[in-house]
């Protein structure tokens, strides 16, 4: 199939293009298929001109920059943002910062822009970057592409004067689409202590609304630098939380799963089940619990049989004199 797919992917239709992507990964989380199998298969997408597989294959690898950044592999995150940020610069360069398309062509775009920023593509955060100038320039008058706002907001939230301006207009909006846009947007700020005065803020209620409090927990814990910040945080406040949300609520469940499921190493592990057991009353009529240790086994299990492999692949790539 990798041979036919580099050769004429348009033989087999771009369903069944999408679903053997998505079948091949689902094969790699099981343990069935080498992760650089997967990773060769999907190397036609270069060629691909359809946005539902192309939305498929950047989605994994997508997830597997994010896994590595939660580990300490910086030369790993390094080479599989570059690959990433050579493989689709065709890609990153066709979109342009606007609602214009179809629906897929709009994911595409919201998608695309907001990895390439996330990977510190210089186009895209140039772009970013001026567009967040004009939209403080306008006292937030102007209303951004609802497709990119959310990337420019966050690319904008990385100095203090523009994190101060999103917190202002978080406290002073309408919206609670674009409250909802910003709050993300601080949340992916890289220094920590404007990470933990967002959850204090949170627990408080006052500068952060109070019923914003579990949604601002998870996008802390997808934030690199924020994930462990955001355990800490349950396990410091986990009496208040249970007293704000109600132990069976869907609200603790997605607390739980939203600050463990970044955990991919066996003392993360350890950790987690600790707490579950010095909250042992509380955990056993949690089944939400057993599923956060089992989504970190799953992620340890990964690591051990992908990252090495994962890693080879990656430095292969990397001194081939490729035509990019």
């Amino acid at each position: 199939m990798t041979k036919l797919l580099s050769e004429n992917h348009t033989a087999l239709s771009y369903k069944d293009r999408t679903h053997l992507i998505h079948n091949a990964f689902q094969l790699v989380t099981a343990g069935h298929l080498p992760v650089n199998k997967a990773l060769d298969l999907i190397g036609y997408l270069r060629l691909e001109t359809h946005n539902v597989p192309l939305l498929q294959g950047l989605a994994y690898l997508s997830g597997f920059y994010q896994m590595i950044a939660f580990r300490n592999e910086s030369d790993l995150k390094t080479n599989l943002g570059t690959y990433i940020l050579r493989y689709f610069r065709s890609v990153i360069d066709q979109q342009t910062w606007s609602d214009v398309g179809s629906v897929s062509e709009r994911r595409l775009r919201s998608n695309v822009l907001s990895l390439a920023c996330d990977l510190e593509d210089p186009p895209c955060l140039k772009q970013a970057h001026q567009s967040f100038k004009d939209w403080l320039q306008s006292n937030g008058t102007l209303n951004l592409p609802t497709d990119v706002a959310t990337t420019v907001y966050s690319v904008g939230a990385q100095d203090d004067h523009g994190w101060a301006s999103l917190l202002h207009t978080y406290n002073i909006s309408l919206s609670a689409a674009q409250q909802s846009k910003i709050l993300f947007a601080l949340t992916c700020s890289k220094d920590t202590n404007k990470l933990q005065r967002l959850l204090q803020w949170g627990l408080e209620g006052k500068v952060i609304r109070s019923q914003d409090l579990s949604y601002l927990i998870r996008m802390v814990a997808r934030n690199s630098e924020g994930h462990h910040l955001a355990w800490k945080f349950v396990k410091k406040n986990w009496d208040t939380l249970v007293q704000k949300f109600q132990l069976g609520s869907s609200t603790i469940r997605n607390v739980i799963i939203g600050t463990t499921s970044q955990f991919s190493n066996p003392e993360e592990l350890t950790d987690v089940k600790l707490f579950f057991e010095s909250i042992k009353e509380e955990a056993s009529q949690l089944r939400v619990t057993q599923i956060a240790l089992e989504n970190i086994q799953k992620n340890v299990r990964w690591f051990q049989r992908n990252l090495e492999t994962l890693r080879n692949w990656l430095n292969k790539r990397m001194k081939q004199n490729e035509k990019w």
